[in-house]
C-alpha cells in the first residue's frame, strides 16, 4: 500500500529544476542525475552545474550520461576548478568530450556561475523553480551573493548537507559533513538567503540510504534490456574498481551486491515529491552554519530549514528499501 501511495505524483507539471553537483568522485551523484532524468514528467531539467575540484571532468560525466538519455537540450555548466581530486568514475566518460557534446547538439557553458545566475533569475511567481545541491555549495553561495533576494522568494533548495544529531557511519554525534565544510563561507551565504522552501537531506537520514538485495537484484535484471540500467551498471563498475569500493558504507556493497550509499539520491527524491516528505519525518530547525563547519540549530540567527531528520520506520532500512524501489524502477522504465 505505501509502495503505491510513494509513485503518486505530487505536481501536475514538471518543475523546472537546477542540479549541482560533484558528479564523478561519490557514485550517489551518478544515481541522482539518473533518477532526474528518468522522471521527465517531474523534472524539467534545465541546468546541470559540475562544481568544485576538476569541473571539466565531471562535466563529461555529466555530459555523457545526457547524451546516453537524448537530452541535449540541458546544458552543462562547468563551475570554478579549484584544484584536483581522485574522481573514480571519469574513466567512464573520458572518451566523450566536452566537444562531442556540442556537436551531438549539446550546449557547454565554461563560466558555470554565470550560467546558474542567469538560469535562477528565470524563477517568478509564475515559474517556480527547484535547485537541487548535491554538491559543496561554492557555486551556489557565489551566486546567491549576486541575485536579488526577491529571486529566491521563487526558488526552492533541495540539499543532501551538514548532520544534526548523527554523524558519519551512524555516529551518535553531529559530523562536519562534506558538503559543507569544503567551502564554509559558500555554505554560510547559502544558509542565511531566504529561500521560498529549503529542504535539506543531512546524513541523519542519508546515511541509511543504500539498494541492495532483491530490489537491486530485480534492477540488474534489465541489464540487457535498457540502456539506462546499463549506464548504471557500466558507471558504477568503474567507479568501483577505480577506488570506489574504498569508501565507507554501513552495509557491504559492490557492482553485483548492492550500491555505496547514496547520500544525494535523498535530496532528490525531496524534490520530486515536495510537498510531502513521504518515508520521513522533517523538523523545521533554525539552522547556522558554524565557522568550523557543523550545521547547528541556533534559534538566535538560525534559517528555518526543512530537516528530514528521521525515517517513519523504527528500522531505517524498510524507508529506505521503498525509496530504492521507487529510484531503481524508474530508472528501469524510463
Amino acid at each position: 500500500m505505501w509502495f503505491m501511495i510513494l509513485i503518486i505524483r505530487s505536481h501536475t507539471k514538471p518543475v523546472p529544476t537546477i542540479l549541482d553537483t560533484d558528479i564523478g568522485t561519490d557514485y550517489d551523484d551518478q544515481m541522482a542525475l539518473t533518477f532526474i532524468l528518468s522522471n521527465p514528467t517531474i523534472f524539467d531539467l534545465k541546468l546541470v552545474v559540475c562544481s568544485t575540484f576538476n569541473t571539466s571532468a565531471r562535466a563529461q560525466v555529466a555530459a555523457k550520461t545526457l547524451a546516453i538519455f537524448g537530452r541535449f537540450d540541458v546544458p552543462v555548466g562547468v563551475g570554478k576548478n579549484t584544484g584536483v581530486e581522485g574522481m573514480p568514475e571519469y574513466e567512464w566518460a573520458q572518451n566523450y568530450t566536452l566537444d562531442q557534446f556540442q556537436k551531438e547538439g549539446g550546449t557547454v557553458y565554461e563560466d558555470g556561475e554565470e550560467a546558474l545566475l542567469n538560469e535562477m533569475q528565470k524563477a517568478n511567481a509564475d515559474n517556480i523553480y527547484n535547485i537541487i545541491e548535491i554538491s559543496p555549495q561554492t557555486s551556489l553561495g557565489h551566486v546567491v551573493q549576486r541575485l536579488s533576494p526577491d529571486t529566491l522568494k521563487y526558488i526552492r533548495l533541495f540539499a543532501m548537507a551538514g548532520s544534526i544529531y548523527r554523524g558519519y557511519g551512524n555516529s551518535s554525534n553531529a559530523s562536519k559533513e562534506y558538503n559543507i565544510y569544503i567551502d564554509i563561507p559558500a555554505a554560510q551565504a547559502v544558509f542565511n538567503s531566504s529561500w521560498a522552501y529549503f529542504g535539506m537531506a543531512p546524513l541523519d537520514t542519508t546515511i541509511f540510504v543504500q539498494f541492495y538485495g532483491p530490489e537491486w537484484q530485480s534492477f540488474l535484471s534489465f541489464l540487457n534490456h535498457s540502456k539506462h540500467v546499463q549506464l548504471v551498471f557500466d558507471s558504477y563498475t568503474f567507479w568501483y574498481n577505480n577506488g570506489g569500493k574504498g569508501g565507507g558504507a554501513i552495509k557491504p556493497f559492490s557492482p553485483e551486491n548492492g550500491t555505496s550509499t547514496m547520500y544525494d539520491v535523498l535530496a532528490a527524491f525531496l524534490a520530486a515529491y515536495y510537498p510531502r516528505t513521504l518515508t520521513m519525518v522533517t523538523k523545521e530547525l533554525p539552522l547556522v552554519v558554524t565557522q568550523d563547519g557543523f550545521t547547528s540549530v541556533n534559534s538566535t540567527s538560525g534559517k528555518p530549514v526543512n530537516v528530514s531528520t528521521d525515517f517513519l520506520t523504527q528500522d531505517p532500512y524498510i524507508s529506505t528499501e521503498l525509496i530504492g524501489i521507487t529510484v531503481l524502477d524508474s530508472i528501469i522504465y524510463s
